[in-house]
């Protein structure tokens, strides 16, 4: 008789380990390792998912041995298995390094559509529904001046739709937090209309390619290609930092050492940030290997990202791209792993499993004998510390290829615009940089890393600050639907004119967001073209590129935006790059802030004459003499490093010693402090000194979506000791934890508050 040892789909960590359960004899064939099944659990018998790690042959003798009578599986739930031995023990690896369970950690190998026991249902092929306005926008904004038209969510949903043709439904579902309910209610009233379309075949058609043959590398692009090519040929792990300043050519070493790879019958994993922020880049690689790729990609269908699994499962493809989860793909025969702009801090997971995709990857490398390349102008402190430690090799590039030259920076003081009697946010220097811009016919790009129309909204009488009821932050005033946004929760309300608590109607704002800077910019300089990229204008499918090639292609004279305008992409007449709001980053309370601020101003900094035209940045700012500026005036990411590891070694901070953040959340802020009391006390309890536990300490935003926060931190040096000792301890509390609270675990956590 078949018996099948199974993890449950459990979150309870002290249920972290295998159960018995019979094998139906007519399912003897079809069950494998690493397939999921359904079993009855539990003193309640129900029904929970579980996959296969092991299958025994067991006598009768052998089987009368168990003191319980063990259960049959009632059903498999997958026709291909997609987690072997090999998965099993990186899934392992996960649970151990992050604080996880074994099974969460499978459930990143699992293929789109199979995360859930409903799979039939969820692989079904459907047609897409968009969702178009049928009225004009001066008629609904009429109605909403008049409040025919009252409802927050409908408001905040039609003014979306002002912005953008047309939307996919489940783009506004997930993007903008609206139920079906509410599209269905608008609809009936006459304002959209609900269109359906055929899903698109083959997600490479999306990418205009024109095939290109390999570029004649410079000499610092063909000394790092024969460097990575030499750690390729030597079949054995290799990690190495391409340490490339932007605009350097680091994407043409990438596709010429994938064509190595692919020639020694091997295949590459590439990851990016984000696919709908790099579409240049992916781009560059459809249009160079061709129908040789799968695309992972968030946007897409789950039967269309399923059928790329099949695909990379089966051999079929060499070159897998995609975002964070790419590295889970079912890649047998990996010969390199690169990591693009690996200082982006979207390749940690930030839910659980809390994982870092760059030690991920460094492990399968690791397995597979591959090579692994991080690349980046920016790198993460950590990354850069072990390549100066010689843990990894480094391959510099400084130098943009042809006549391209780094741009010039200029520091603007906002102190001295205030006493020239300049009350604007955007400075005189600026204004006359994008005037002469204008006049040249060369384009603007506007940096500003706050949405919205203004940040918050204040009473002048008695200070009270309009905030989400969620959640323990201020709304943002978004004046296109004149709503008040959190952006924590997506809790919108109408705006009000009088204070709730002392009914003043004297209420001020803070500093501008990008669509007050939008408007502020058609008032200084009339006819002026302008595009917005954030996160209020790139809800619909394809809305990044949709955008940028607008910019693009129209020239349009100025583009604002998020750091979503500083990744992945090269506009040639791009000659001026403003900078706004750096205050903000710079005086951010969190030991990575400072590696953050230096990263974006860089990276934006980076889109500025990266082709024959000069380019120019200017910083405004009221603190010119930051470390951290000088330092991306100097274009000098040594000298930033210098200052910044210095300081990490001297407060214990990453990659000196191990962060371990416990964070406590639930909506009884007294059972929240209760448990968080009582996790101090396990922590502190047989502490033989191998980790320091600080006190318990709420984080800069102490609720959010009516859940209550308390965090504690530990540090120290993580080792199998620390490890199995705070292991023992989470088992100890989560066996007594109270119903109504949860409690996370975060490795080294990017965000501390």
């Amino acid at each position: 008789m078949k018996i099948a040892k199974v993890l449950i789909n459990t979150s309870v960590k002290s249920l972290n380990k295998v159960y018995d359960y019979l094998v139906p004899e007519k399912m003897e064939q079809d069950i494998k390792i690493g397939k999921r099944v359904l079993v009855s659990f539990g003193k309640g018998r129900s029904d929970e998912e579980a996959i296969i790690v092991k299958i025994e042959e067991k006598t009768d003798e052998e089987l009368k041995s168990y003191n319980y009578k063990l259960k049959e599986i009632i059903e498999i739930l997958d026709e291909v298995s997609y987690i072997n031995e090999s998965r099993l023990k990186l899934a392992k690896y996960i649970s151990f390094l992050y604080f996880c369970n074994v099974y969460d950690a499978l459930k990143l190998m699992l293929p789109p559509g199979t995360k859930s026991k409903n799979t039939k249902k969820s692989l079904n092929t459907k047609q897409n529904t968009l969702v178009k306005l049928i009225k004009n926008q001066e008629e609904i904004m009429e109605d909403i001046e008049n409040n025919v038209i009252t409802s927050a969510k409908h408001i905040k949903l039609l003014t979306f739709l002002m912005y953008n043709d047309y939307v996919l439904i489940n783009d506004i579902i997930d993007g903008l937090d609206i139920s079906r309910q509410v599209i269905n209610t608008v609809e009936k009233n006459g304002y959209i209309t609900l269109e359906k379309v055929d899903i698109k075949p083959d997600f490479l058609t999306e990418f205009k390619v024109s095939p290109t043959e390999p570029k004649k590398p410079t000499p610092e692009q063909e000394f790092a290609i024969d460097r990575i090519n030499s750690y390729i040929d030597s079949n054995e792990y290799k990690q190495c930092l391409l340490f490339g300043v932007t605009g350097s050519g680091k994407t043409e070493v990438y596709l010429q050492v994938i064509k190595r790879v692919l020639e020694k019958g091997k295949r590459a994993i590439v990851l990016v940030p984000e696919i709908s922020l790099t579409y240049q880049t992916v781009n560059r690689f459809v249009s160079r290997f061709g129908n040789n790729i799968a695309i992972l990609h968030s946007k897409m269908t789950v039967s269309k990202r399923k059928e790329e699994y099949k695909r990379i499962k089966n051999g079929e493809v060499d070159i897998i791209i995609g975002a964070r989860s790419a590295i889970f793909a079912p890649v047998d025969n990996l010969g390199l792993v690169i990591i693009d702009e690996e200082h982006d801090g979207s390749y940690y997971s930030q839910t659980t499993p809390k994982y870092s995709t760059k030690e991920v990857a460094s492990y399968i490398c690791k397995e597979n004998n591959a090579t692994l390349i991080l690349g980046s102008a920016t790198p993460e402190i950590s990354s850069f510390y072990k390549a100066q430690a010689g843990i990894m090799d480094i391959v510099t590039m400084e130098n943009r290829p042809g006549t391209a030259v780094m741009p010039k920076i200029e520091i603007v003081n906002m102190k001295y615009d205030r006493v020239l009697g300049n009350t604007s946010d955007i400075s005189l220097r600026l204004k006359e940089e994008i005037k002469k811009n204008i006049d040249k016919n060369e384009q603007t790009m506007i940096f500003l890393n706050r949405r919205g129309y203004l940040s918050y909204l204040r009473c002048n009488e008695c200070s009270y600050i309009f905030k989400c009821p969620n959640c323990d932050v201020a709304f943002v005033y978004h004046k296109t639907s004149n709503l008040l946004h959190c952006h924590y929760c997506s809790h919108v309300e109408r705006n009000v004119h009088k204070c709730p608590c002392c009914g003043s109607e004297n209420i001020s704002s803070s500093t501008i967001g990008t669509q007050r800077l939008e408007e502020e910019l058609k008032e200084i300089f009339p006819g002026v073209t302008t595009l917005r990229m954030d996160a209020d204008t790139t809800v619909a499918k394809d809305s990044h590129q949709k955008i940028l090639d607008k910019f693009k292609n129209e020239n349009i004279n100025i583009l604002i935006g998020t750091q979503m305008i500083s990744k992945g992409h090269d506009i040639e007449n791009v000659t001026l790059v403003g900078i706004l709001g750096v205050d903000t980053m710079l005086g951010m309370d969190d030991y990575l802030s400072s590696e953050r601020a230096f990263s974006n101003i860089s990276q934006v900094s980076g889109r500025a004459g990266r082709a024959k035209l000069p380019g120019r940045v200017l910083i405004q700012t009221n603190d010119p003499d930051n470390y951290i500026l000088n330092a991306v005036i100097n274009n000098s990411y040594i000298e930033f490093y210098e200052k910044e590891i210095k300081h990490r070694n001297e407060f214990g901070y990453p990659p000196f010693i191990d962060i371990v953040l416990f964070e406590i959340s639930g909506r009884n802020f007294y059972l929240v402090k209760s448990e968080i009391d009582r996790l101090y006390n396990i922590l502190n309890s047989e502490n033989t000194g191998i980790y320091k536990v600080f006190n318990p300490k709420a984080p800069f935003i102490q609720k959010i979506n009516n859940k209550f926060r308390v965090n504690i931190i530990v540090k120290t040096k993580l080792n199998t000791n620390s490890y199995n000792k705070l292991y023992e301890k989470i088992n100890i509390f989560n066996k007594t934890k109270k119903n109504g609270v949860n409690m996370v675990v975060t490795r080294n956590p990017i965000f501390i508050g």
